[in-house]
Parts: C-alpha cells; structure tokens; sequence
C-alpha cells in the first residue's frame, strides 16, 4: 500500500494538487450561502471531498464597503460567488484578503480587480516571492499534467477501480467525476490565468475599520503554508482560517509546516471565537475538530522527531510512525477518505516534518 501510493502522491504532487486546486463548468452554483451574523456570510462549497478543491467565501459588509476572504480557484466560480454577493448588496469590494498562496484561493483575484478598480488585495508579506515562484511552477505542473490525471480518473472510473486499485465505491466515483470536472475547466481557463499580486502585505497583523466593526486579520505562525492568514471578527466572535483547517480530512500538504502547525492552532483558539469558517468544509461552531487536528499534529512532531533522532531517513520514518488512530478519526470506514488521509496528511506531512528536522540539523556551510 505504501509503495502504490508513494505512486500516487508524487503523481498528485506533479499536478500541484498539494498547494492547488480547480474550476467549473456547473451548471448552478455548488454552493450555499449562510449567514453568520449581521453583515458576515460564508459561502460553503458543495463539492464532495476528493482529490481537488474550491475554498470557501467570507463576506463582510461594512457601512460603505465589503472585505472579501478568499477568491476561487477560477474566475468562472468566482463570478458566480461574486454574483451571490450582489444580491446581499451593491456596495463595493474594496478589500480581498488572500488567506496564503495557493491556487485555489487566488486564481480569481482578477474577478475583483476587473470590478472594483480601488480594491486592494491583502495577503502575508512572504507571498510576494511565492505567488511568482512556487505558484507558478506549480501551475506549469498543473496545466502540463492536468489532462493524464483526467485520463486516469476516467480508466478507473470505467474499469471500475479507484487509484489504488480497489474496486471502486460509490464515494470515490462521486469524487472522480467531480474531480474530472472541475480539472477540465480548470485546464480550460489555464491560458486564460492572471495571477494579482498583494497590493498590502501582512507582517503580524493587521486591523481594518469598515464602519460596523473591528476586522483584525492575523498571522498565528506557519502551518499549512508559510503564509497563513486568518480574519478575526471580534465583535461577532468569529474567525475565518483558511487551510489552518479544513474538514472532513485535513489538508496538511507538502508546503506545510507540521513541526509547528499544532502550536499555530493552539495560538487559532486563544481567539476563542464562538464561529470557525474552514478553508474547505463545513461551519463550526465548537472546537473538538481542531483540537482533533492539534493531536494528530501533535503526533506527528513527537514521531518524527523520534524517528530523525534515531538516526532514520525518510522511507524508514515512514515505516515507524503510526497515524492509524488518526486515520480511523478522520476518515473512519471510507475507502475514499483514507487514501485523502494517506496522500494529503501521512505522505506529505511526514515529508515536510523530515524537512524541517533535516534543515535543523545540517551541519552548517562549510563544516
């Protein structure tokens, strides 16, 4: 099992799917909006959990204007959520926070741009190097690979094998099409993309005054990315997060930072915010999944500090840290969400951690 999906994580990693996503070509909107308080909105994406991703929305709307949280993966979705918002209200966007850098977050930037011409994109001050670097080498992988992985998806569909090569569930097929789908689009708009740079930067923190409320927008310290960003309400007790968390499985992913994503987390519920609106997944409004998600990465820091104390390089890493209890919590009898787990928590985290402790203890240049 380890071996096959090796496979298929450097197959997925070769596409970017680690740090990005896909768009549409559906017919109605694939998502819903809630209302969270006065003014606040979260636009929920639909998509059934798989392999490719479409982030969801925050609006707030202020006395005059409106903050956005996040753009998609695609100005195709993103016109379609800009859409919702004209029918909560006309006032402008004159704010777009990116909460990090990757694709699925960012593509639809331009979307705004096009239409308010004062808005201002804020985002971590590290992604100014990243979005024209590592974004856009993973966006040449994306396009390059994007329509062999679509020939794949449809082989296991029709053979009736998932990318393991199990008989296929009722689960993944749904998440293949959906896959399928989204991946077609986005290769369709690729030559299309036009990627917008932040316009304001974000060391620690900064605070906005839309009229209404307080809208503080922080860095807790690298997890998902180097560049993580959250919108804190504090009147409305609620916080926007991002990928710090997504459910059903988390999306750890080969840009993450597992040696500290836990205590970043840790830092996310000092907030104490009453509403957690996830990068992908649901509304929460308690903290047992993000507690959930601080002990798996919990685990995997005193694992694999073990593992590279020991003396291990990362095949044997691997072989020596257990994740299964965490496995059965997030994913549980799914077929599907175990390989999720597999290829975007176990593979990739337990590469990043060995990163991390590796780059710790190089002996400096020279010696």
């Amino acid at each position: 099992m380890i071996v096959k999906s090796l496979f298929i994580v450097v197959f997925l990693q070769a596409l970017g799917l680690f740090a990005a996503a896909q768009a549409p070509n559906a017919p109605a909107p694939d998502f819903e909006v809630r209302k969270i308080a006065g003014g606040v909105y979260a636009v929920i994406r639909k998509e059934p959990p798989s392999l490719w991703f479409n982030p969801n929305t925050v609006f707030i709307v202020g006395k005059k204007w409106v903050t956005v949280v996040d753009a998609n993966i695609s100005s195709a979705y993103t016109k379609e959520v800009l859409a919702a918002l004209r029918r909560i209200t006309s006032k402008p966007v004159r704010y777009v926070v990116n909460t990090h850098w990757h694709e699925d977050h960012i593509i639809g930037d331009r979307v705004y741009r096009d239409a308010f011409p004062n808005v201002d994109f804020i985002a971590h001050k590290s992604t100014l190097a990243d979005l024209p670097t590592v974004g856009a080498a993973n966006r040449k992988s994306s396009v390059e690979n994007g329509r062999g992985f679509v020939d794949f998806l449809k082989k296991s569909i029709a053979g009736g094998t998932n990318l393991a090569g199990q008989k296929i569930t009722d689960e993944e097929r749904a998440g293949y099409a959906s896959d399928i789908r989204l991946v077609e689009s986005y290769l369709a708009e690729a030559p299309d993309f036009e990627i917008v740079l932040p316009t304001i930067t974000v060391d620690d923190r900064l605070e906005l005054d839309d009229g209404r409320r307080k809208i503080e927008i922080l860095f807790l310290g690298r997890a998902h990315t180097g560049a993580d960003l959250v919108v804190y309400l504090p009147r409305e007790n609620t916080v926007a997060c991002g990928d710090l968390v997504v459910a059903p499985v988390p999306l750890v992913g080969s840009t993450a930072y597992p040696l500290e994503y836990a205590a970043t987390l840790e830092n996310l519920l000092k907030l104490k915010a009453a509403t957690i609106i996830p990068g992908h997944g649901p509304v929460m409004t308690d903290t047992s999944y993000v507690r959930l998600m601080i002990r798996l990465l919990d685990s995997i820091k005193r694992q694999t500090e073990a593992a590279v104390a020991r003396g291990e390089n990362l095949e044997q890493m691997r072989k020596s840290v257990d994740l299964e209890e965490f496995r059965r919590a997030f994913a549980g009898d799914s077929q599907h969400r175990r390989f999720i787990f597999e290829n975007y928590v176990f593979l990739p985290a337990t590469a990043a951690a060995y990163r991390q402790l590796t780059e710790k203890t190089a002996p400096p240049a020279g010696k």
